[in-house]
């Protein structure tokens, strides 16, 4: 029945609920919460007195219960004034000056100039550029390790065929034959390559 704003939250209220524990916003809506019910208890109560106390029948209970229902209405909307003077009390008390840092916030004290911002930046470049150079250094010799893995294959694969070569020429006198087996190697050589 007492119109009130809806809590929208906010900056200054986070900050006075770090403050307080609570903010303005949350506390006038609580006031005209208690406000309300105050003046709807008491309009009840006399209400019930006044059925207790008369010989009321049931149109004339009615009535009363219409006429203290348009009571608390009207009590409502006549407080309303008054709970804006309130509203603003409210928000002298707890507004926290701009130029106030609570604990919580005093990390940010050392706030970044310009240009030290301009530094980091550079510095995040340098690093990023720091780590493409080692991504690439780092592909680069995955390929030579795996070349060089290779050229070990076909070093082991000659070796083997040149101590084949050596068996064959101490055994075998016929240089014919051994002219046959030569070419075959260099063939195979080739291939290899």
């Amino acid at each position: 029945m007492i119109k009130t704003k809806p809590w929208t939250g906010g900056t200054d209220e986070e900050y006075e609920t770090q403050h307080f524990g609570f903010g303005a916003q949350r506390l006038k809506i609580a006031v005209r919460q208690m406000v309300e019910q105050k003046i709807t208890n008491g309009v009840k109560d006399m209400e019930s007195y006044l059925q207790e106390s008369l010989d009321l029948n049931e149109t004339d209970k009615a009535t009363l219960t219409r006429s203290c229902d348009k009571l608390i209405r009207l009590y409502c909307e006549r407080a309303g004034s008054s709970l804006a003077a309130i509203d603003e009390e409210i928000e002298r008390m707890l507004k926290i000056p701009q130029n106030v840092l609570l604990p919580e916030d005093e990390v940010q004290l050392e706030q970044t100039s310009d240009s030290d911002y301009e530094k980091l930046n550079e510095e995040v470049a340098s690093l990023r550029q720091r780590v493409e150079r080692g991504a690439l250094m780092e592909a680069l010799l995955s390929a030579e390790v795996e070349e060089l893995a290779s050229l070990d294959k076909v070093c082991e694969t000659a070796k083997k065929d040149m101590e084949a070569m050596d068996l064959i020429c101490k055994s075998v006198d016929n240089s014919e034959c051994l002219k046959a087996v030569q070419n075959e190697t260099d063939f195979l050589c080739t291939i290899v390559f």
